[in-house]
Parts: structure tokens; sequence; C-alpha cells
């Protein structure tokens, strides 16, 4: 699936290059924008909607319909379009923002649920789309195809990553302003032996929340930005031809893809080493903001260490992207897995105190540059492995990150913090593996090809 503007080889193919560079820009702002509302509140959930698990239990509910909607995005996108995906995508960030300022079962779980359905075809759309520019440029160009998917990727995820700073100190700045007691928490247990719940049937930590005024603040805005981000792909996104593979395949074709497409063995290889991509953010949103963080520091340090986070990423996007031609995947993703095998090993050990606040954020640093190889090369590996079925593949590829996110806020609910990570640690390294025998798999095909 190759879409491009015009292949002709003319004096024009340096605008039309250009302009497939200011598509990217464009998408990512939008995406700057609501995003910084929305990583902002999910690093929050687990800490600021406590009573009954209501934070925890709304990310379960949000991923869990992700999977569903992850199964349909290819026909969603056959039959909407990108742009309107993303729009409708941007209303229920809106609806979901607005839920958070009276957060119930009865308000947070229906906005959550709603989030969850459309946000499989926004992910895919936002690969889909990326992916056809970085195509379409590299004809133009006559450029490599992998370093032109990292460069647009490195773009994309470059402004998608500066959400983490801008959202993150929003929360804390806007926290920090309130006057409750900044060692805010009622607790027994902090880090990995943090759980759920005691043998009592109390939980073993307990965050003191913000008073409502300050957290109404904070809303309102994240609300500002979501409704900034609707604007912005209104007014200035561009609208795309369909691949050729939307235009021709039925609708049984397109309802049925998500699942087709695990008929190549590279992706059913791969579906491990995408899971440990999911569940290692499921772990910074979860366990480390709250078990490791406000447990410890008060709910008001959580924004300041993870825009250290993503002050990290936002620099690791930006370069790795541009040294991915250099260096290759393999290297990168070895690294990547490498710092966040260090992480979960550390925090499986590690009690954290009151004088360690550093250790928090230099782990949060190490493991922002894990996560800017994570984000930029997955894109480009999914879309380099299978360019004439993108919208498939980039469906599975959301669909089992979304499963895997479900997964790990389910099993929150019940078991502790260690025994989870020693979960992630048994993933990292099968999927490493698996992944491993997919890359043997791709070079000896192309060495034969060659040949």
């Amino acid at each position: 699936m190759k879409i491009c503007f015009g292949c002709k080889t003319t004096e024009k193919e340096v605008g039309i290059s250009g302009r497939e560079t200011w598509n990217v820009v464009i998408i990512s702002l939008s995406f700057f924008a609501v995003f910084t509302a929305y990583l902002a509140l999910q690093n929050l959930q687990s800490s600021l909607n406590q009573e009954d698990g209501l934070g925890v239990i709304s990310l379960s509910c949000l991923y869990a319909f992700i999977i569903v909607s992850a199964i349909l995005a290819p026909w969603i996108i056959k039959t909407l379009g990108i742009k309107i995906s993303l729009l409708i995508s941007w209303v229920s960030h809106i609806l979901y923002t607005c839920s958070n300022f009276y957060p119930t079962f009865a308000t947070l779980i229906p906005t959550s649920i709603l989030l969850g359905l459309i946000s499989g075809p926004l992910w895919t759309s936002q690969s889909v789309f990326i992916s056809n520019n970085a195509y379409s440029a590299s004809e133009l160009n006559r450029a490599d195809t992998h370093a032109t998917l990292s460069r647009l990727n490195g773009i994309f995820f470059t402004f998608y990553e500066l959400t983490q700073i801008t959202g993150n100190l929003v929360s804390s700045f806007v926290l920090n302003k309130d006057e409750y007691n900044m060692t805010s928490v009622i607790t027994s247990t902090c880090g990995c032996n943090d759980c759920p719940i005691t043998t009592s049937g109390n939980e073993t930590s307990k965050i003191v929340e913000p008073a409502a005024p300050t957290v109404y603040l904070m809303l309102s805005i994240f609300l500002a930005f979501d409704v900034l981000g609707f604007l912005c792909t209104a007014a200035f996104l561009p609208s795309i031809p369909k691949s050729e593979w939307a235009e021709q395949s039925n609708k049984k074709e397109s309802f049925t893809a998500c699942f087709s497409a695990l008929q190549d063995p590279k992706l059913a290889f791969l579906l491990p080493f995408i899971s440990i991509m999911a569940m290692e953010q499921a772990v910074l949103w979860t366990d480390f903001t709250k078990s490791y963080i406000s447990c410890i520091f008060g709910i008001q340090m959580v924004g300041f260490v993870m825009a250290s986070y993503g002050c990290a990423t936002t620099i690791s996007a930006l370069v790795t992207s541009g040294i991915a031609k250099y260096t290759g995947r393999y290297v990168l993703f070895s690294f990547a897995a490498a710092v966040n095998l260090a992480i979960f090993i550390l925090l499986y050990v590690w009690v954290p105190t009151e004088n360690q606040k550093a250790y928090v954020f230099a782990m949060a640093v190490m493991w922002g540059l894990g996560e800017g190889i994570w984000q930029t090369q997955s894109n480009a590996l999914i879309a380099l492995l299978f360019p004439e079925r993108t919208e498939a593949a980039f469906a599975n590829y959301h669909c089992t990150k979304a499963a895997s996110f479900t997964v790990y806020f389910v099993i929150s609910l019940y078991v502790c913090v260690k025994v989870k990570l020693l979960l992630v640690i048994v993933l990292l390294v099968v999927g490493s593996a698996m992944y491993a025998v997919v890359e043997v798999h791709v070079y000896r095909n192309k060495t034969t090809v060659n040949k």
C-alpha cells in the first residue's frame, strides 16, 4: 500500500515532499494538544480516583474496549476515513475530561468505554496516515524507506512525548498550589511490596487527594487543550486518498482483517514483543506513579517526575529517529529492552524512602530514553514488515497492546507489585527472543532474494 501524491519526476517534488512532512506536523500538533490532557490524567488515575479502585477500573474498561475497536478499525477507517475518525475521537476525549469533574462509576466508566471504542481507529489512523506519507516521500525522494519511516515517526513521537512534559507540569504546578499535607500518604507499605488489598481487607497504601477546586482548575486547563486539538484537526489536517486495500476490500474482508493478518507468521511471532511495549507503560502509569512516587512523596510529585520522563522520551524519539539509518533497529531495540529489564529488576528489589527522590527522577529519565525507541521504531517496524496491509497490521498491533494494557490493569486490582514485575520481566525476555527470530527470518529472506 503506497500512496503517492503524483509520482512523476518534476520540479514540484521538493514541495510535495515538504507537504508530507507538513501533514505529519499537523497531525502531531493535534495529538500534542489532546494528549497533553489525556496522558496527565492517565498518570493520575490510580492516585486521584482511588475509591473502590475507580481510576484503575476506568483504565481497564478503556483499554478493554480498545481491543474491540482495534479489531474493527480497518472497517471503521474504510467507512469514515482517517480525518473523520480523528475528529470523533477528539470529541470522545472532551467528554472523558468532562467526566473527571465528577468522577463516579456512572460518569467515568461510560466515557472511558466510549473513548476505548474510538481509540482503536484513532491510533490505527495515525499509524496509517504517517506510513502513507512516509512511503510517498520515500518514493519521491528515492530515499531509504526505513530511514523515512523513522524520520516521520520521529517527528510525530517528538510532539507526542512533549505532552508528558506539558501535561504533567500543568498537573504538578496546579496541585502544588494546594495546601493539603505534602506527605499525603496513609500507608504501611510502598514500592515493590505495595498490594491492592491486605489480609484485613484494606489497601496497603492510601493517597490523600487534593481539594476539589484545585482539581477543577487542572481539568479546565486540560479541557481547553482538548478543544484546541479538535480545532487543529478540523481546520488544517488534509484528507488523504484511501489505500488500494481500503478501496478494493469488501465489508467482510475489512471486518476480519485484524485476524487474517495473523496468518503471517512474522506478525504472530511479534505479539509478545508488542505486548511488552504496552505492559512496560502500564507499570509506569499505575505502579510507578502510585507505589513509588505518590506513596512516598505525595501526589503533587507525580507530574514533576513524569515530566522528566517526557523530556527524556522526547529527546530519545528525536535522536533515535535520526540515527536509526546508521545503527539499524536491532541495536536500538536491544538498548530499549536492556533499559527496561534493568528498571524492572531494580523496582523488584527496591523499597524507596523519602530521601531517595533523586533515584526516582533518574529512573524516570532512563525509562524515557527506552520509551522513545519503543515508540518510533515499533511503528516503523510494522510499516516496514507489512507494507501492503498496513491497516490490518496496525489494527492487530494496537489490539494486542490494548489487550495487554487491559490484562495488566485488571490484575492490578488483585496482585501485588512484585508479582506483576515478575510477569513483565518474563514477558520481556520471551518477547525479545521471539522478535530476534523474526529478524533472522527477514534477514535470511532478504539475503535469498538478493542472491
